[in-house]
């Protein structure tokens, strides 16, 4: 089974969507829940990384990006043999701008 791993975007829109449900939005259980079912998926991917959809972008070079649907949530990664890349997890409703899975060396 593939290893799960978090690039640093992505581990940060993770943490910014569950302190968004729980503190702003006043709902420490959506966001328990939310949080519970992105980290699920991403299992499940590591088992079926083909799952997810391809996400194709011209400006996007050597990866095979793909995306999945979580609730409102679409999760963007890669995979090899060995690893599941998780490159964003952004909600439907923000927009993709051509920067969100370029590489920067973080």
């Amino acid at each position: 089974m593939r290893t799960p791993a978090f690039r640093p975007r992505a581990a940060l829109d993770l943490e910014s969507l569950v302190v968004y449900l729980g503190e702003v939005l006043r709902s420490p259980q959506a966001a328990r829940d939310t949080y519970a079912a992105i980290l699920d998926a991403v299992d499940r991917l590591c088992e079926m990384p083909t799952l997810g959809r391809s996400f194709l972008d011209d400006s996007l070079e050597g990866e095979a990006y793909r995306w999945h649907l979580v609730g409102q949530y679409r999760i963007f990664y890669t995979h090899s043999a060995e690893t599941l890349t998780v490159w964003r997890i952004l909600h439907t409703r923000q927009d993709l701008d051509g920067y969100a899975l370029i590489d920067w060396g973080e």
